[in-house]
């Protein structure tokens, strides 16, 4: 009787299993149309054998290019996490300008960008952010209360995650979104896990919060920024809004307007 209800039993299993398995390939697959839609990595900007350049390894294994300034003695040192279609080559100007100011600075690039191995996702950046943290508080010396975690763009997305993690000076976040589908056109909002779900993570989030935003930001709206600095419980926080500004040209027109807003609430 048992050996008779085999059959019967492996198409049961195929009906159900079937549907299934093809639910799945579809999740994995839509997994990966929206990490490409969130992450742009263009030709690397440098070399592998640019001067200066460190490399550092996530718990995964993944090769970390990254970019470190020292601080002044007493300075803080900002960890920087750029955009999504630039890599640690493009902001040198941004570099110069902090470390003026006797600031350190540690910029590094997420898995597949720049000199960086790997391939880029919402837990590789976080890897990768959180192997440039161990560097600054490990091998660098730098105390976990002198580190000023700085995020644009995308960057805001595993700047927030390490700040919920980690025992910052303060969180500068630089056009950031809410989460990255709150800023995709509707129909890509249909696919499956939202990434980077800053709203919610800043809710439960005390470290000082500094928001730059551009009030003609037309690819990450303004309303991202004023809502992350509204839902923070921080007891000291700050929010910039720069006129004429659009996301791309942010540096190129309010660089110094953006570190003198830096200066003010890093060093009062």
């Amino acid at each position: 009787m048992k050996s008779s209800l085999r059959p019967l039993f492996r198409k049961v299993g195929l009906i159900f299993s079937l549907p299934l398995g093809l639910f799945c390939l579809g999740w994995l697959a839509s997994c990966t149309v929206a990490d490409r839609l969130i992450f742009m990595p263009q030709r690397p900007s440098y070399t592998a054998d640019a001067p200066g350049l460190l490399r550092l390894t996530t718990d995964s294994g993944e090769s970390i290019a990254a970019f470190h300034f020292p601080a002044a003695e007493g300075k803080p040192t900002i960890l920087y996490s750029h955009g999504n279609a630039e890599d640690i080559g493009h902001s040198r100007k941004l570099y110069a300008a902090l470390n003026q100011q006797g600031w350190g600075v540690l910029a590094y690039d997420y898995p597949g960008y720049g000199q960086s191995s790997g391939e880029p996702d919402e837990a590789a950046c976080e890897r990768a952010i959180d192997a440039a943290w161990h560097h600054l508080t490990t091998t660098a010396g730098v105390p976990a209360g002198q580190i000023v975690i700085m995020g644009r763009s995308v960057g805001s997305g595993p700047s927030v995650w390490l700040a919920s993690h980690k025992d910052a000076r303060a969180l500068v976040l630089i056009s950031p979104f809410t989460s990255t589908f709150a800023v995709m056109p509707p129909a890509h909002r249909i696919l499956p896990g939202d990434r980077f779900p800053n709203l919610r993570r800043i809710r439960k989030l005390r470290t000082p919060l500094l928001v730059i935003h551009g009030e003609n930001d037309r690819v990450i709206p303004i309303q991202h920024g004023r809502d992350l600095h509204g839902a923070s419980p921080a007891e000291r926080k700050s929010f910039v809004a720069l006129k004429d500004t659009d996301h791309n040209d942010l540096y190129a027109r309010e660089l110094d307007r953006v570190v003198a807003e830096m200066r003010r609430f890093i060093d009062p």
